[in-house]
């Protein structure tokens, strides 16, 4: 087994658990402000407190990418079928249209941001476990002449 197809495999896994943590992040920045009490000291605490997971959404947004970019690398090095290389690298374009937008100021397009990752869960999560490079090996029987 090469070792490209294990570390793609452990980078799949860091991957799936930086996708729980972006929800994680995103749920607790939200919350904060929902659940603010109705006046002007605890709503900017609410909003001075989600800034700071928002800001940790961001950041493990950028290691993702380079997340993905290592896996785009192993399974280069893995010798995948292209099928899979490709669809990594859609994964981290699916990222960068991600990053787009967030930040583009029409409520209706932003709101695409959460469909996108859900489908980059989706492809993240197959990519994943269709080439898991830790699983049991069965010995092939031999037959005696």
């Amino acid at each position: 087994m090469s070792i490209f197809r294990k570390a793609y495999s452990v980078a799949g896994a860091v991957l799936m658990i930086q996708f729980f943590a972006q929800l994680y992040l995103v749920a607790a920045a939200l919350l904060t402000i929902f659940q603010a009490n109705d006046n002007a000291k605890d709503v900017y605490s609410a909003f001075k407190t989600a800034d700071t997971f928002a800001g940790i959404h961001r950041a493990n947004g950028d290691l993702m990418g380079l997340t993905i970019l290592i896996m785009v690398g192993c399974s280069f090095g893995a010798r995948y079928p292209w099928r899979t290389t490709i669809l990594t690298a859609v994964l981290f374009l699916l990222l960068v249209i991600q990053s787009i937008l967030a930040y583009t100021g029409i409520a209706l397009l932003s709101g695409l941001h959460g469909v996108n990752a859900l489908i980059m869960i989706g492809l993240g999560g197959y990519l994943t476990g269709r080439n898991w490079a830790f699983r049991r090996q069965t010995a092939v029987p031999t037959t005696m002449p």
